[in-house]
């Protein structure tokens, strides 16, 4: 339950949209966990003292009321059941257990140690339950609402031509595999937090270096608004070398983990990764295009 109570405050401390800005998050869902609890706690509350006044008719009143290390003034009793003994007094309304009150008391309530033990343990398991299920509810509601939270960011990607998975092995709306290469032709660029583009090409392709140029006007048109990189498993001189030239960074992969990770099939590819890092196309360059972009970037602004 402290697990899922860390995770629902700390979720809607992010507060973020489609990775481009913020917007309210899942902070509702503080709402969907506090407001049950409350209701739940003043209910059970309401059916103590209710239980509590049907047990027993009638007040008792005592001067004080000693309970380990605490004295209450002008106490009246107004109701007990087998566990719990409520009173008001100088302090409020308040309950204690029957089994902290003297012998004399505990009898002249009906104090069963037994029966008591028996609906504490009762009660222990009643509340262990209904937290249980209302971390299970909590659960469900904020998985909903981060889904349809995914649907509306999508859809943005959608309306801006871009593709729509198909399938539950999409890489769409997955995690990006990981750009932390240690070898790079350009200097290595931070993209924490950057709308990218990711290049998969090979130098030794016809296909891959017919599309150099139109990848590299992305990269000049919308400096500053989105980074583009590539990834490749050639060597740095065929990289260096190649006719174009590329004028974004590369990543060498010479193990090809990345293609492998992110489950490119044929060259060609490019991946447009949001902010949040989460795939949102992925396939041929052809339908990255720079009005496809600033359609992309200004429905996410709105």
């Amino acid at each position: 339950m402290r697990t899922l109570l860390r995770l629902v405050f700390d979720t809607a401390a992010l507060r973020q949209k489609c990775g481009f800005g913020a917007v309210p998050g899942l902070c509702v869902a503080r709402i969907l966990l506090i407001r049950p609890f409350m209701m739940y706690r003043l209910l059970i509350g309401c059916l103590c003292l209710g239980a509590a006044i049907s047990l027993r008719a009638g007040t008792v009143k005592l001067d004080t009321l000693t309970v380990g290390s605490v004295t209450y003034s002008n106490v009246t009793v107004f109701g007990a059941n087998s566990t719990d003994l409520f009173f008001s007094s100088d302090s409020g309304v308040s309950n204690v257990k029957l089994k902290y009150l003297s012998p004399e008391l505990q009898k002249e309530f009906h104090y069963n140690p037994k029966e008591a033990e028996k609906d504490e343990e009762q009660q222990i398991q009643d509340d262990k339950n209904y937290q249980k299920s209302l971390a299970a509810s909590l659960a469900r509601k904020v998985k909903a609402a981060e889904q349809a939270r995914q649907a509306r960011i999508q859809a943005v990607y959608s309306q801006a031509g871009f593709g729509d998975a198909v399938g539950d092995d999409s890489q769409l709306g997955q995690a990006a595999p990981s750009m932390d290469f240690t070898n790079w032709v350009g200097a290595k660029p931070d993209l924490a937090g950057k709308l990218t583009i990711i290049s998969v090409w090979s130098p030794k392709s016809a296909s891959c270096r017919k599309w150099i140029p139109a990848i590299n006007d992305l990269e000049r048109a919308l400096a500053g608004k989105v980074q583009v990189v590539g990834v490749t498993t050639a060597s740095e001189a065929d990289v260096t070398q190649s006719d174009p030239k590329i004028n974004f960074p590369c990543a060498l992969d010479p193990d090809g983990r990345f293609i492998s990770d992110a489950g490119v099939q044929s060259l060609p590819c490019v991946l447009l990764v949001d902010t949040n890092n989460i795939v949102r196309y992925m396939g041929h360059p052809a339908a990255i295009t720079t009005n496809s972009l600033q359609v992309l970037l200004k429905n996410s602004a709105e």
